[in-house]
């Protein structure tokens, strides 16, 4: 049985008796690339503070003589993470990850997250993340390497009312081999902009717009990239 039928089926019974369930249903939309993505992603917490998610991604960038209904599988993703509270004001949250990818191979995910209330309506996170891609590919010296790569993100979010959140998001990704990204560079980074509504206690939808930089169109040609995100959180 393969590594992600045995993660599945843990995944499964984890959800099964979980304290909190929710479903993040996201689509988007990138303007300079111009590619359509959707997301579902599964989450689930025990009331021990063991809990973990399963993200199930498509691709839904038409391609010649296929319509906009298109949708191709890219990635499936398993996390597990443990959340421990410091303190009033301070949680702490390691992880471990496994994505299984169509054209990438897999990737084998360690994380630390920390949230910290440090003052009333205002909260700050921050992620670090080592990612190690198992399947080898060629560097741009032609050398054979895995191309993997540190994730450091960091939230500062605004609690506005009992029902509006916003916050900004920076992500920084940087290449640990003789890898590059479009703009022939080692790092990656984005800015991004989002903001929530709580309809009620099993609703909140939300919308993210941001900028990635510098990637390829369809002519294979640089331009800055947007991105446009709408979703919602459906809490069980």
């Amino acid at each position: 049985m393969s590594t992600k039928y045995i993660i599945s089926a843990i995944a499964g019974i984890l959800a099964l008796n979980a304290h909190a369930t929710s479903l993040d249903l996201r689509g988007q939309y990138k303007l300079g690339s111009e590619k359509y993505e959707s997301r579902a992603a599964l989450g689930y917490e025990l009331e021990s503070g063991l809990g973990g998610s399963v993200e199930y991604v498509l691709n839904n960038t038409s391609k010649a003589g296929e319509g906009l209904d298109q949708a191709h599988w890219d990635n499936t993703e398993f996390e597990l993470y443990y959340k421990y509270k410091l303190n009033n004001t301070v949680t702490l949250l390691p992880s471990v990850i496994y994505q299984n990818t169509k054209d990438k191979g897999d990737y084998y995910k360690l994380g630390f997250r920390t949230n910290w209330a440090f003052a009333p309506s205002w909260r700050l996170d921050g992620r670090v993340r080592y990612e190690y891609k198992q399947r080898e590919t060629k560097d741009f010296n032609k050398n054979w390497d895995n191309d993997s790569t540190t994730r450091t993100e960091v939230w500062l979010r605004k609690t506005v009312s009992a029902e509006v959140e916003t916050y900004y998001n920076f992500r920084w990704d940087r290449k640990l081999a003789d890898f590059q990204y479009a703009d022939k560079s080692k790092n990656y980074t984005e800015h991004n902009l989002g903001m929530s509504y709580k309809v009620n206690s099993s609703f909140k939808p939300y919308a993210e717009f941001g900028y990635l930089g510098e990637a390829f169109d369809k002519n294979k040609n640089l331009t800055d990239d947007w991105r446009i995100r709408v979703g919602t959180v459906i809490n069980f």
